[in-house]
């Protein structure tokens, strides 16, 4: 679920576009109310299945952008207030990927270091639906005007970052970034100096964060799901950095590898059987959203071979990924990614 705050923009961007929404929600059964309430819930999938039918009414492609774009912190409700008086960048970004599943449970985001770079990623649980990339736009818009208000207006990315391969026109991604765009990219990120992080957020109020934080933490309480959800997650999100093991697994979920070895069997589960399941997941959106090749993809997700990957992956589609990617594409929309061999930037 996520809540329907980022969606409020959606009706005046349609509008605007000449389309309308209105037959689109009712055939998802979505109510007026997802668009006039930010804590009203929505399904993930329903929300990347209605970006996806909204694009293609509307014939943009970059609709999921107009729609972020629109948005920044606010759009997160209370930890979004929790983040915006936070001490300095980098507790804030703490906060927002430690307490995210209150405003958002299909995805999450992530930060990495390397060297004097920091990458603000963000990562989808269960990507391989329609609309997927449109949702990445949308989060990478939010996420840019989030960063703009926590660090002041002298800051601004290195590069963006997105999964999904380009649309014919790139030119909507570049003038609202005003910085290059990679697409076909390992991660959908936000790519800026590391020195960002220790900066002092403008108006923070101490106060008013140790209120937020409490209020959160309450909500997060009452929101939690169920185990193998939040292992499923922690799994996505390790495999995405090519250390999913069940040490750095019990490590994430602070838990005894021991203890954690007997958990998914008191479901009819194991380890294994769920890391599969995540690399599987991951292994469609790749082979549908980018146009890395199959050996390249086999690494990214960890497998020691190809060949490795294709025979796991086959025995639980029936087919090779090849040939899986390209009957796949065959049912796309016609503005969906044109086929490239690298990865683009725009």
């Amino acid at each position: 679920m996520i809540r329907a705050a980022p969606l409020l923009a959606l009706p005046d961007v349609m509008r605007e576009l000449g389309a309308d929404l209105a037959p689109l929600a009712q055939a998802m059964g979505l109510s007026s109310r997802v668009f006039e309430d930010p804590e009203e819930p929505v399904a993930y999938q329903t929300l990347c299945a209605l970006l996806a039918a909204c694009c293609r009414a509307s014939a943009c492609p970059h609709l999921g952008l107009l729609v972020g774009q629109r948005s920044g912190l606010e759009a997160l409700g209370a930890l979004g207030y929790l983040v915006q008086n936070a001490p300095d960048v980098r507790t804030a970004l703490d906060a927002l990927i430690g307490h995210m599943d209150v405003h958002d449970r299909g995805a999450a985001p992530a930060l990495e270091l390397h060297g004097d770079l920091a990458l603000l990623r963000y990562d989808i649980y269960r990507p391989d639906a329609d609309g997927s990339g449109s949702v990445s736009d949308a989060a990478m818009a939010i996420g840019y005007n989030a960063l703009l208000r926590l660090c002041g207006p002298d800051w601004k990315p290195l590069e963006v970052h997105f999964r999904h391969a380009p649309s014919a026109n790139v030119r909507p991604w570049r003038q609202f970034f005003q910085v290059p765009v990679v697409f076909n990219a390992e991660r959908t990120a936000l790519v800026f100096r590391r020195h960002w992080l220790a900066a002092r957020v403008p108006g923070a109020d101490a106060q008013l964060h140790r209120h937020f934080g409490a209020y959160v933490a309450s909500l997060g309480k009452r929101l939690q799901g169920n185990w193998e959800d939040k292992v499923f997650a922690a799994i996505q999100r390790l495999v995405l950095g090519n250390r999913c093991s069940l040490h750095e697994l019990a490590r994430a979920l602070a838990m005894h590898p021991r203890a954690l070895e007997r958990r998914p069997k008191e479901g009819g589960t194991c380890f294994r059987a769920l890391q599969n399941r995540a690399r599987h997941v991951m292994a469609r959106e790749l082979l549908r959203d980018t146009t890395g090749d199959v050996a390249a993809i086999a690494t990214q997700l960890g497998y020691g071979s190809a060949s490795a990957f294709v025979r796991a992956f086959a025995r639980l589609e029936g087919t090779p990924p090849a040939a899986w990617r390209k009957a796949t594409r065959s049912t796309a929309a016609p503005f969906d990614a044109s086929p490239l061999r690298t990865a683009s930037k725009g």
